[in-house]
């Protein structure tokens, strides 16, 4: 299409907002607004204990509710595939849900007015304008896709505009994308209001999603070293414990909570150097400034939060309350799931602001701050991944007191009988539709006015490198080809002491929960999905790996390493060095820019034309301390049915290869 008919069609949706007449008379039935952050950690509100200044958001919590308990799911895509079926991800069959309906059909027959604006990542097939592929959406401005530039709209996305399809570089110079999202959502939600409908928008933002980019404005709040700002400085370790401290005082957690422990991954944040000078390494100084643009997006998400509340409650913008719809909408603010890890290396000299930044991320570090005070990341089974903020805001419909915290466990997929409750329709039944499966959740409705409601506690978190089973206060949980660990989540919600060895019987109860499910939904011994249990504790990112490496020691991520190991690389095909020469393969500990060792193999190397690699000549290493290897990209070729791969370069970032030794 072409670009100038883009920015027509833009143009014109976007200044629609503006002197449009009054809206009909308010429907009985509420409106619902539900804002989803993509990647937001449990305590990075400042009402959850964050220092980020979240006061749009912290003011729906303090004059509505907010829930210390709600559970979503692993990963992006999963938490959607649940949030609009009903269902954990594999029992509605996986994206575009297969064996689920989306409750936005459901609200849409029943009246509603329904909109999405923002980051489709689950409908595959998506297209406004076909009830077959609209998923009940008459409304939709976006992308389809996992991550974005947010200022240039480009990465792996496809652009759309109500059915229309347009390449990113249609989009307005001016271009942000939780900005313009909100734009497009009121666009929306005013045109509901001029029917008299009651709406429902799903306003979908990929902030704080890496990449990170924000407007120079909110970072500055958070990292401005001429005007002595650096909110980061103390960094992770210190930051987290403050942020517990906050979290106890305001009741989010118990007293007696402390925190997980962090896990090999992690770097001591007082051994990093101020500044590096390899493009490897980390240094605190660069730290700083990639939390401070994930700071800066959070920040940008609460203005434009209160950018709709704004709207709600003064739709005309004449001043006068008359016409407000905030008292009769259900604001619903939450994230997909528990903060990133990190992602690829970013480029020393790369800005948050600057649209040209393609891969700006954080660190693990600021991953397990942002998910204070439980366990990993997103892509996990544990707390860390599955912890939401979750905020409601409804003044007609919420009878609890103003500001109530609860503790009841609510899940993603609770919310689709909730919003057919509210809408006054039912799940088709099995005369009605045979072939669709039951919800797994319930209607959390009653919990607006009685306190004492009571939820199920059992949920299933589940993801391709993850598994779990929830139930009641015990949960199973693994990583990859791990084996299953075993908490009590009410003696231990921080996931410190796994119980697989002391409580054998409910070990195997809960982890056989776990295959009959796998069966009970039609993947069990899926290679993906429902891989076997191994014995070997595998450190984050270990899987990165496979499909290069077939076995390493010490492994990727481990800890407990004798002080005489010996490096073993295992590659999947046969060893070539063929123009190698000048590629290094390094060892350093974390915080510290020596090289202790490094290795430049070359053509006529004893491991040419073999499976593995074993260096003898790697140095003793010292009891209790943190290292790391990194490559070149290329240092070592390997050969896989006569085609030959370079390997990839291994740098500090999410996928490094760490491991840390035995304390003697």
């Amino acid at each position: 299409m072409n670009k100038i008919i883009i920015f027509i069609i833009l143009l014109v949706s976007l200044s629609s907002c503006k002197g449009l007449k009054a809206p009909k008379s308010r429907s009985e039935r509420p409106n619902i607004l539900l804002i989803l952050a993509d990647d937001l950690g449990y305590s990075d509100l400042s009402s959850y204990g964050g220092e980020i200044r979240t006061p749009h958001i912290d003011a729906l919590a303090e004059q509505g509710i907010k829930c210390s308990r709600y559970y979503t799911s692993p990963m992006c895509v999963t938490t959607r595939v649940a949030l609009f079926s009903g269902m954990e991800y594999k029992a509605a069959g996986g994206g575009s849900l297969p064996d689920g309906l989306s409750f936005a059909h459901l609200l849409r027959e029943a009246g509603y007015a329904t909109s999405m604006v923002g980051k489709n990542h689950g409908f595959g097939n998506f297209r406004i304008g076909n009830a077959e592929t609209d998923y009940g959406f008459d409304r939709f401005f976006g992308f389809t896709g996992g991550e974005i530039n947010s200022f240039t709209g480009e990465y792996i996305a496809e652009w759309q505009s109500d059915g229309r399809i347009f390449p990113a570089s249609a989009l307005d110079p001016g271009f942000y994308t939780t900005e313009d999202f909100t734009d497009s959502a009121i666009v929306f939600m005013r045109e509901a209001m001029e029917t008299g409908r009651p709406f429902f928008s799903y306003v979908a933002y990929n902030a704080p999603h890496s990449p990170l980019h924000a407007p120079e404005r909110n970072v500055r709040k958070y990292y401005d070293p001429q005007q002595g700002v650096n909110v980061y400085a103390p960094g992770w370790e210190k930051l987290r414990e403050e942020r517990l401290e906050r979290m106890k005082k305001l009741g989010l957690v118990s007293p007696e909570t402390r925190l997980s422990e962090p896990g090999v991954e992690i770097p001591d944040w007082d051994l990093l150097p101020d500044t590096a000078y390899t493009q490897w390494e980390m240094q605190k100084e660069f730290e700083c400034l990639t939390r401070a643009a994930f700071a800066g997006m959070v920040d940008n998400i609460d203005e434009n939060v209160g950018q709709m509340v704004a709207f709600l409650e003064d739709p005309n913008g004449d001043g006068s309350t008359e016409d407000s719809q905030l008292d009769n909408t259900l604001i619903i603010f939450m994230s997909d799931n528990g903060g990133c890890y990190a992602g690829l290396h970013s480029r020393r000299e790369d800005v948050p602001w600057d649209r040209t930044t393609r891969a700006f991320t954080t660190n693990f570090g600021w991953g397990t701050l942002s998910n204070t005070p439980y366990r990993y990341y997103k892509h996990a089974s544990h707390e860390g991944a599955l912890r939401s903020p979750l905020v409601m805001h409804w003044p007609e419909g919420i009878k609890q007191p103003k500001g109530t915290l609860l503790h009841q466990m609510l899940r993603v997929w609770d919310f689709y009988p909730t919003f057919l409750e509210l809408a006054g329709v039912s799940y088709p039944d099995k005369e009605d539709q045979s072939e669709l499966k039951p919800l797994m959740g319930a209607s959390f409705v009653p919990l607006f006015r009685d306190s004492d409601f009571e939820t199920e506690e059992y949920f299933v978190p589940m993801f391709n490198r993850t598994r779990g089973m929830l139930k009641d206060h015990w949960k199973v949980a693994n990583f990859y080809d791990g084996p299953f660990e075993l908490y009590n989540l009410k003696d231990d919600p921080t996931e410190r002491n796994n119980l697989a060895a002391q409580e054998p019987e409910k070990y195997r109860e809960m982890v056989d929960m776990v295959y009959q499910y796998a069966k009970d939904h039609g993947f069990s011994g899926d290679p993906q999905w429902d891989r076997p249990a191994g014995e070997i504790k595998r450190g984050w990112a270990s899987d990165f790996w496979k499909g290069i490496l077939n076995a390493t020691i010490p492994d990727i991520n481990s800890e407990d390493v004798p002080v005489d190991v010996k490096l073993r690389l295992e590659f999947v095909g046969e060893i070539d060095f063929q123009d190698t020469e000048g590629k290094e393969i390094r060892l350093q500990k974390y915080g510290d820019s020596r090289i202790l060792w490094s290795a430049d193999p070359n053509p006529g190397h004893p491991a040419q034309g073999r499976g593995e690699i074993i260096f003898e000549d790697f140095p003793s290493l010292e009891p209790g301390v943190h290292y790391y290897l990194t490559w070149d990209a290329g240092w070592v070729n390997y050969r896989v049915k006569e085609k030959i791969f370079p390997i990839r370069p291994c740098m500090e970032s999410a996928f490094a290869y760490k491991f840390k030794t035995a304390f003697e």
